[in-house]
């Protein structure tokens, strides 16, 4: 306790904000050919940090590509089969050497996890080239039907194989001309896909997945989610609007104005592959950001990669966990605590407590419907060691904070 002379640099606002849903992080090829060969005690000690409920992450969100994403040992697609409009000759049949068997891991141990599908790129026969390496689909109704049929053909042999996919996204990152693979797309056409193609046809499907925009990669909301977003006829088909990193201007705009729909942040992860405790501390920012806009859950971009690994693009890439086969080891990075710090405490339907103050940037509430306690996340990014004054109702306490540091204090 501290006497009311302290200046105050942190106080709960009296506000109870949007339900908090969860965390969870995508899956690849790459991620599992080097998890695979792991020593099996490594990777179920692993698997336990990520997804135990007790003692790990608690992630309960599994996102996997549709088809080739820049995580993937080479480019395809599950129908390389021009004209075959129909989607006769679809086939997962790749995805069940390493995808579906990373999914159903955390699937047997976790009766609630949730997976979330997303494409990195049509096949790229249904594309016109643009004079960008991605290139755009091509914009016609049958071929926008047949796309439809190739979202269908992926949930339906995905859950003929034991793994049933519970959301979807429509194009990953779909104003980034330069991504490979990858597709542009502009906000009128993923409303007019949602809200002509692929919206009805879910709607015609018993237990079809949930439909999601995105995941945004433009900072521009008018052009992309506003669009989108103004259409009743689009808008009674979404679920919710997922942002990529950089994203949570756009996230707290959504949240402003359409209050009712849910808001994923897709990618909080960052780096390039060092893993180092100085960019644990940006993806520590980024989640906080996107929680205080209003995300309802967060991913990070990739559960697990090899050490030393390269992308499709060339890039190293961090991770929560570092997967070397040489050693037979997985070793969790700093951004793996970042996330547990946030997660491991948190109930799934927690509120988000309202928090203001000098310190409300590097910091985050929840509160706990179950035994009603409070969870705060707190960071100290300087490299001194600081000691922060909370205002809780009627009662100072004073928080020290080591330098360079994560917290998570329950009240």
């Amino acid at each position: 306790m501290v006497t009311r002379k302290c200046e105050v640099g942190l106080r709960f606002d009296g506000t109870m904000e949007q339900p908090w849903d969860g965390f969870g992080g995508g899956v690849s090829e790459m991620g599992w050919e080097a998890f695979s060969e792991v020593r099996a005690a490594e990777r179920d000690r692993a698997l336990n940090a990520l997804f135990n409920h007790d003692e790990g992450c608690r992630l309960r969100y599994m996102r996997v590509p549709v088809g080739a994403s820049n995580l993937a040992l080479s480019d395809y697609c599950h129908n390389d089969n021009p004209n075959d409009l129909a989607m006769k000759q679809f086939s997962a049949a790749r995805d069940k050497e390493r995808l579906i068997p990373f999914l159903r891991v955390p699937l047997r141990r976790i009766h609630r996890c949730k997976v979330i599908a997303s494409p990195w790129s049509p096949p790229a026969w249904m594309k016109e080239q643009t004079g960008q390496d991605c290139g755009r689909i091509a914009w016609n109704p049958v071929m926008l039907g047949s796309y439809a049929l190739y979202f269908l053909r992926f949930v339906e042999e995905y859950r003929q194989a034991g793994v049933p996919v519970n959301h979807v996204m429509i194009q990953n990152e779909p104003g980034s001309g330069d991504r490979r693979p990858g597709c542009l797309w502009t906000g009128g056409q993923l409303r007019d896909f949602i809200r002509n193609y692929l919206g009805p046809l879910f709607a015609r499907k018993k237990g079809a997945p949930k439909i999601w925009l995105g995941a945004l990669d433009s900072p521009d909301y008018s052009a992309q989610a506003l669009t989108v977003l103004n259409d009743p006829k689009a808008l009674q088909f979404l679920a919710g609007v997922a942002c990529q990193k950089g994203g949570e201007e756009t996230l707290a705009r959504i949240h402003k104005v359409f209050p009712d729909v849910l808001l994923m942040h897709s990618d909080c992860g960052a780096g390039d592959g060092l893993n180092t405790w100085e960019q644990a501390h940006v993806t520590f920012r980024t989640v906080q950001r996107a929680i205080a806009s209003g995300a309802n859950l967060c991913l990070y971009d990739n559960l697990v990669f090899p050490v030393n690994g390269r992308d499709l693009e060339g890039r190293g890439r961090n991770s929560l966990m570092v997967a070397d086969p040489a050693a037979g080891t997985v070793v969790a990075t700093p951004d793996y605590h970042v996330f547990r710090h946030f997660s491991c405490l948190v109930d799934q339907h927690a509120v988000r407590l309202g928090l203001e103050g000098g310190w409300a940037c590097h910091a985050a509430a929840f509160f706990n419907e179950d035994d009603e306690s409070r969870v705060l996340v707190i960071q100290n990014p300087d490299p001194e060691d600081r000691r922060v004054v909370l205002e809780d109702r009627d009662r100072l306490l004073a928080l020290p904070l080591a330098a360079h540091s994560f917290n998570t204090i329950v009240l």
